[in-house]
């Protein structure tokens, strides 16, 4: 019997294939399980920043609605009828401070732009007493009053004892009985007023608000 081998340098072809091929498989699945690994611990170095912002803008709205307005309300203001001063506006800031109701304990700051330079203003509050239904519950109060400087600019702040809501605010000419310039509404109208949690407020701050260990706010 006659063994054909063909020509040399096709036999040092096929040994030399040989000798690369490994002696064994190695399964598809242990080859890429690493790579696996290595792609889901860089998809959660990227999720994981988003969904701790996803829970804790979800913590932030739900203890929100759970304290009411007993935070730090952030009011922003916006012209009202009859429109004296259309580039008028302001913010403010009616921070909690503890306490139950009627003795409940506030700080609030207010600061405008855009007015009538040397006259008078007085920010009020509807009902800020009042059982809900009274009289009192519509009715407007002062909280504070300041004079515009030169500039038509100016603004005023006042700790205060009582506060049975927090619905609208407005700045008004003169005393409170004056016209109307500027609205702060929490529901449907001008202007805006949103609460958010404080050290003080039922349950105290979400962890994202909390101060953090060397004393300083993480805000």
């Amino acid at each position: 019997m006659v063994l054909r081998l063909g020509p040399m340098h096709e036999v040092v072809d096929r040994c030399a294939l040989s000798a690369q091929r490994p002696s064994g498989r190695v399964p598809v699945e242990e080859s890429t399980a690493p790579v696996r690994r290595t792609r889901r611990a860089a998809l959660w170095i990227v999720l994981l920043p988003l969904a701790i912002a996803v829970l804790a803008f979800g913590a932030s709205l739900a203890a929100a609605e759970n304290i009411g307005y007993f935070g730090k309300n952030r009011l922003e203001f916006s012209s009202v009828a009859p429109f004296l001063l259309p580039d008028a506006t302001g913010s403010g800031i009616v921070d909690y401070k503890g306490g139950e109701e009627p003795a409940s304990q506030w700080r609030a700051s207010f600061r405008f732009t855009g007015l009538e330079p040397g006259a008078g203003y007085t920010v009020v509050i509807r009902g800020r007493f009042g059982a809900q239904g009274s009289a009192a519950a519509d009715a407007f109060t002062p909280l504070c009053s300041f004079q515009a400087d030169d500039q038509g600019q100016g603004g005023c702040f006042w700790y205060f004892r009582g506060l049975a809501r927090l619905t609208l605010v407005q700045l008004r000419v003169g005393d409170e009985n004056g016209i109307q310039v500027l609205e702060a509404n929490r529901s449907r109208g001008p202007g805006s007023i949103v609460t958010e949690p404080n050290r003080f407020s039922p349950g105290g701050e979400i962890p994202a608000h909390k101060t953090s260990k060397n004393g300083k706010s993480p805000r």
